[in-house]
């Protein structure tokens, strides 16, 4: 048996696992890739990549998938057959019948052709194809001069520095990086307006269904894709319903049932927040529009590091110059609106007449493009859905119908609009913001959790209680302690209002009345069970009563005096976040579980596709530097 050797520095272990951690060792020279150990000129003449992923012409019950439908798998390299790789499918697309409790969309996601343009197709068509058969890294000399560019150009550098550091006698690395296949690029488009503003409207966007594209088209998640619309049971019995991935919703195969034989769903995710992108000192903002694919799996693009969202749009933030200063928000909220749908014609198109495009592999599908979910906080999901603040821009119930049961599902009332009269969405096919705005778990539940619950809690046990009983826990691995308390935290995130949630109800437990310790539990239990990433029926029948029973106990909140405003106690229950918790159970059954649509993946890419970006600025019009970045 060989000696198990590392096959760079040829340092002898004893056993195989120890070389794999050797060479995850990040900052080793042993730390490469596949291609360091691989000979390319051994490759150099056999023939191209053949997509062996066969699909049928008919995709229908007698095609296998697994867990999901998906493109792909292991590929496995067969020494003797030249450079070609069969695509090891894991049984998604074997002709195995489907399990006993998942029940498949018949017909849909048919491959019209397996001539596709890949990833790979597109970057040997590069003008400098042929220059890289000799040197895989062409234009760069070599790996190092690669790794030396790949390094300055993402770092926090500003380009001023890192001439300084290249002493300016290998300042072409940028133009060489330049000369690399590029993806979809930056347009500019002046918005005209009536009104007078402080600087023109500029809007900086790039081809949505060339984005799209390019994300579906992605090798990366060549095996991480679903295709097929399905439904998935607890059992072989098939009397509870699970619901997980976008596609096992009941919103895609209500779609489904709409679209052509054969055609298939790429769901289309939305995200737009402002963000601030200066520290301490500029106050400068900037509204971005990410776009996802709803089609990725769900345990893929909520990884940070997956890159499954990209930046589409900078959204213009400007000052209006109208006298009467309540015209200001509606006059936002109406360029917001006419903005996104100039970005989104695209895709509003291709959702109505379909559009062909090419999976990881090469096979030509005919894909429509519906909404599939806007991810947003309160204040801008009210904006999208037209509404003022204090309406559920889920069920359209303004504060004054908040707790009957959704008397008021048809239409808005005359007075809770926001004078928007052309949203973006009203000649989007099957775009229905009663779907693809959903609750969200960053802003509508743990947000809510530290705004109020914890409020109320800090009341009824008094800040001095509350905060020894929280001090005096022992610490445990893993769990936040909170030395001094929780009463006087500043800048408060996501991260610690989850950390207090694993304590507060131990916390209250025999110093609270009984009935508020009651409603204070089955509002964690809301939270803890809408967080599940594959609940079932019975999951969302405890959600909705453990609504009933926070309500038949509410009244213990007000009874105590909890509910304090700046200066006095408040009387009433306009909560909109409290209110938005109706629509978790209803919201589930049509888009899948709720956890996927956390803003937590998009927070993270603002930080990798706006901030760290500003960095390498003037500081100065950020947009169009930014956009150059990009581009």
């Amino acid at each position: 048996m060989p000696t198990p050797t590392c096959p760079k520095c040829r340092k002898v272990f004893t056993k195989d696992s120890s070389i794999t951690r050797h060479l995850s060792q990040p900052w080793t020279s042993c730390h490469s890739s596949v291609r360091d150990i691989v000979d390319i000129l051994e490759f150099m003449d056999v023939v191209p990549l053949q997509r062996s992923l066969n699909l049928p012409q008919n995709l229908d019950a007698s095609v296998g998938m697994g867990q999901g439908f998906g493109v792909g798998g292991d590929l496995q390299f067969d020494a003797q057959a030249g450079d070609s790789m069969d695509t090891n499918l894991d049984g998604d697309l074997a002709g195995n019948s489907p399990p006993p409790n998942e029940e498949w969309y018949e017909g849909a996601a048919k491959c019209y052709s397996q001539d596709g343009i890949t990833f790979l197709d597109l970057f040997d068509a590069n003008k400098h194809a042929d220059y890289r058969k000799e040197n895989l890294f062409y234009p760069f000399a070599l790996r190092e001069e690669w790794e030396v560019a790949d390094f300055l150009l993402h770092s926090a550098l500003s380009m001023a520095a890192i001439n300084n550091f290249l002493q300016l006698s290998m300042v072409h690395l940028r133009s060489r990086a330049e000369m690399l296949p590029k993806g979809p690029s930056w347009k500019c488009q002046l918005i005209p307006s009536l009104h007078g503003t402080k600087s023109p409207i500029q809007l900086f966007w790039r081809d949505l269904v060339e984005c799209l594209e390019s994300l579906f088209s992605n090798p990366l998640f060549h095996d991480q894709l679903d295709f097929i619309p399905r439904h998935i049971y607890k059992t072989a019995a098939r009397l509870l319903r699970v619901y997980s991935e976008w596609l096992t919703g009941d919103a895609a195969w209500s779609i489904q049932d709409q679209l052509p034989q054969g055609a298939m769903i790429l769901g289309t995710v939305l995200s737009s927040d402002k963000t601030n992108v200066t520290t301490m000192t500029g106050a400068r903002v900037t509204h971005p529009l990410l776009l996802g694919l709803a089609n990725i799996r769900m345990r893929t693009h909520m990884k940070l590091s997956s890159k499954a969202f990209m930046l589409m749009a900078l959204l213009p933030i400007l000052q209006y110059l109208h006298p009467n200063q309540c015209m200001w928000g509606m006059l936002e909220d109406h360029l917001i609106h006419k903005c996104l749908s100039i970005v989104l014609q695209p895709l509003m198109k291709a959702a109505e007449l379909g559009i062909m495009m090419s999976d990881p592999v090469g096979n030509i599908h005919h894909c429509f493009t519906p909404l599939a979910a806007y991810i947003v906080d309160t204040p801008e999901a009210c904006m999208l859905a037209c509404v003022r603040g204090k309406t559920s821009p889920f069920t359209l119930a303004s504060y004054l119908q908040f707790g009957d049961n959704f008397s008021f599902f048809a239409a808005c009332t005359e007075f809770r609009l926001n004078g928007v009269f052309t949203p973006f969405w009203k000649n989007w096919r099957f775009g229905d913001p009663a779907i693809f705005l959903t609750p969200e778990a960053l802003h509508h539940w743990h947000k809510q959790f530290y705004d109020h619950d914890v409020q109320w809690c800090l009341v009824v046990l008094g800040a001095v209680e509350f905060n020894f009983r929280i001090s005096i826990l022992q610490p445990v691995t893993g769990y936040c302690h909170f030395s001094n308390g929780i009463s006087k935290l500043k800048q408060v995130m996501g991260r610690v209002h989850r950390n207090i949630q694993r304590y507060i109800i131990g916390l209250i437990a025999g110093a609270a009345p009984c009935r508020f310790v009651v409603a204070i539990c089955t509002l964690m239990d809301v939270r803890y069970l809408a967080q599940s990433p594959s609940p079932d029926d019975s999951v969302l029948a405890s959600i909705d009563r453990s609504l009933a029973i926070f309500h038949d106990n509410k009244n213990v909140i007000m009874t105590l005096g909890t509910r304090m405003g700046m200066k006095r106690v408040i009387k009433n229950w306009h909560i909109p976040k409290l209110e938005l918790m109706q629509s978790i159970t209803a919201s589930m059954s049509q888009v899948g579980t709720l956890i996927q649509w956390s803003a937590d993946a998009t927070e993270h890419t603002h930080i990798s596709e706006i901030k760290d970006l500003v960095w390498h600025t003037n500081n100065n019009d950020y947009n169009p530097q930014i956009c150059c970045h990009l581009d």
